[in-house]
């Protein structure tokens, strides 16, 4: 994948003269902002949108995302797990700038013909696609590299991810259900017939997933909506039980539920206003480019004007209407995963004490071990362990 990345980002660099001139292009289409502390919630991208939702983000994905966990829990101790993670952190986030400097580079390409205006691509996330086809052309295998690249990247990810849902849902659901209906366990015959069962079930599911995801927006935004919607509450989830003794069962999945309820609510509720989109041109389109689109464009009754416009009249009034939709419809999807995060921890925490208060029994913990290091000394001097309170009850029985 960083192969594919890098071809693109290489050939479109020489082609437009050098890093220094991609980035005058960019700075002169507006595409480098890094100055934009505006702390309105619905504006799409600020600095703080991107650090406190993308780090949420990034802490969902490494704390308490099955595929990440289940990979560190294959190490043979933690020392390992925590090298793994600090390995693989300068490696994603090269990733991450790579990937970002790509699209630069290809701005720099179609910054005077915008290929969604021209009518070459019904989307932007079509650009790389169209980028490779139109420069790698005559440099033979290149084209192959990047498609492969982009596949095994999107198919292993995908593969894991399945293949774990498949394991999940047997051990947590199917084995315990078959164990209280039959009151034996599962046999091991019928789990691994179970198990592809599963992982079909699951590839259709995300087939189903694929078709709809092209109603969330651009496909970076989908993938964070995704992530924020259900990493938030699950980040709320395990902080809940992490960070608070007093924390029960109740509390966890009341909590939980509000979270994953409210945040699926905001993520794929609507309408929701489009996007403002930054300007863009066709007036270095080819000729015959623009003597397509003046053909199409007439023939629609729209006028010609249009085409030399960087701001199109449809995009300045869903600009200026966008204040009538619902307030949290037009928030940011990058604030998504903290929504969730906060109102799973809020409702456990408020949930959980009511409990308590309601409770005649006094509040056991099963294990000190698994809170937080700063809560597990207060974890193990102010609560009676399950295992504590069980010797007391046996020392009451021997009396």
């Amino acid at each position: 994948m960083f192969a594919a990345v890098y071809v693109v980002i290489i050939k479109a660099t020489v082609d437009a003269g050098g890093l220094t001139e991609v980035w005058e292009i960019a700075v002169d289409g507006n595409r480098i902002e890094f100055d934009n502390f505006d702390p309105d919630p619905t504006v799409r991208h600020t600095w703080w949108s991107l650090v406190i939702g993308g780090g949420f983000t990034y802490l969902s994905l490494y704390a308490v995302n099955q595929a990440q966990v289940q990979r560190l829990l294959t190490l043979k101790d933690l020392k390992k797990s925590q090298q793994a993670l600090w390995i693989s952190w300068p490696v994603l986030s090269l990733l991450s700038l790579s990937t970002s400097f790509s699209g630069l580079a290809i701005y720099s390409k179609y910054y005077g013909c915008d290929p969604l205006k021209a009518g070459r691509i019904s989307a932007y996330d079509q650009l790389m696609p169209l980028y490779v086809v139109d420069s790698l052309k005559n440099m033979p295998g290149l084209a192959g590299l990047f498609v492969a690249g982009i596949f095994s990247g999107s198919l292993s990810t995908v593969s894991s991810a399945v293949n774990s849902l498949a394991a999940v849902t047997i051990e947590d659901y199917l084995k315990p259900a078959y164990a209280w209906l039959k009151g034996m366990p599962l046999p091991e015959t019928w789990q691994g017939f179970l198990s592809k069962i599963m992982v079909l079930l699951y590839g259709l599911l995300c087939l189903g997933i694929a078709f709809a995801a092209q109603y969330l927006g651009g496909i970076l935004q989908a993938s964070l909506t995704i992530f924020g919607v259900v990493g938030g509450p699950l980040f709320g989830l395990f902080t809940l039980g992490m960070f608070f003794p007093f924390a029960n069962q109740m509390g966890a999945v009341t909590g939980l539920l509000t979270g994953l309820i409210l945040s699926l609510w905001i993520g794929f509720g609507g309408p929701k206003p489009p996007p403002k989109m930054l300007p863009m041109s066709t007036e270095n389109c080819p000729l015959r480019t623009q003597n397509y689109l003046l053909n199409m464009n007439t023939s629609s009754g729209i006028k010609m004007m249009a085409l030399n416009q960087n701001v199109t009249a449809g995009l300045s009034s869903a600009a200026n209407s966008s204040d009538d939709y619902f307030l949290l419809y037009r928030l940011s999807y990058l604030w998504y995963v903290v929504i969730g995060f906060l109102v799973t921890l809020l409702v456990g925490v408020i949930c959980s004490c009511i409990v308590n208060w309601c409770s005649k029994e006094p509040h056991t913990t099963s294990n000190p071990d698994l809170f937080a290091p700063l809560i597990r000394c207060y974890v193990k001097q102010n609560y009676h362990t399950k295992a504590t309170a069980d010797d007391d009850d046996d020392d009451d029985d021997d009396g």
